[in-house]
């Protein structure tokens, strides 16, 4: 891991400083935009973990929504985490971002060219703009087509993510009420403003919903991942937009 990043993935976040890797990793790694330009190639990577079971054209989307929970959490969390932990905002166009696929198929390490650039504060707003406009706008649409998904289910897997990063940041140092601002003001940007602040449309707007009474959430989906089409797969819990008996 560069040594840059060390802060932003420290503590609780070790486990992420295993996932980016630099170029001197030896696993071969595709570039997103050669992993979202072949959509007969992505839709093999998303769906052989689960091929046994992914017999049935549902229990394929099943599998391909999956897969994507799993590469928005790759991209999404680093991002957000060097900005509010490490003061960092890393690279993330289709051409600088390049992802090692495990043995699994599952998406299983981030290869970037360099640990970005110095920010002058905290807020991630910045970067998850550009994570959105320069990477996951272009990924979308490639990985909707792959995997006959609609594009809406695919936004709220990704700002899940990104939620679960911002407040996951603040909750780890909970005397610096600066950083919980910071995190609530994100999530406003990201998920409550329907566009974003270069005047485009925000495809992540009203994605997540208000938490189920008694939740201990502090959102509900919109849109259904598709968990529940795949068997043995554990669905969302407290954040699942379906009635408990669905898919049972």
């Amino acid at each position: 891991m560069f040594a840059d990043l060390a802060p932003a993935f420290s503590g609780p976040f070790d486990r992420f400083s295993k996932s980016v890797v630099g170029p001197e990793d030896p696993r071969p790694a595709l570039s997103i935009r050669a992993l979202t330009s072949d959509p007969e190639a992505l839709v093999e990577k998303m769906l052989r973990r689960l091929a046994p079971e992914a017999s049935t054209p549902q229990s394929r989307r099943g599998a391909a929504s999956l897969w994507t929970q799993f590469y928005f959490a790759l991209v999404g969390v680093p991002v957000v985490l060097a900005a509010m932990r490490g003061r960092r905002r890393l690279p993330v166009g289709l051409d600088e971002m390049a992802v090692v696929i495990g043995e699994n198929g599952l998406p299983a390490a981030l290869k970037l060219p360099a640990a970005g650039t110095p920010q002058p504060d905290r807020d991630p707003r910045a970067a998850m703009e550009a994570l959105i406009t320069d990477h996951y706008v272009p990924a979308v649409t490639a990985m909707s087509r792959a995997g006959r998904l609609a594009p809406r289910l695919l936004w709220c897997n990704a700002a899940v993510r990104l939620v679960w990063a911002m407040e996951a940041a603040a909750e780890a140092e909970p005397e610096d009420t600066d950083l919980a601002d910071i995190a609530a003001a994100a999530r406003q940007a990201v998920i409550a403003s329907p566009d974003l602040s270069c005047g485009a449309a925000n495809p992540m707007f009203d994605m997540l919903l208000s938490p189920k009474p008694e939740s201990g959430s502090s959102y509900t989906r919109k849109v259904c991942c598709l968990r529940y089409m795949m068997p043995g797969v554990a669905d969302c819990g407290e954040t699942c937009p379906l009635p408990p008996c669905r898919g049972s």
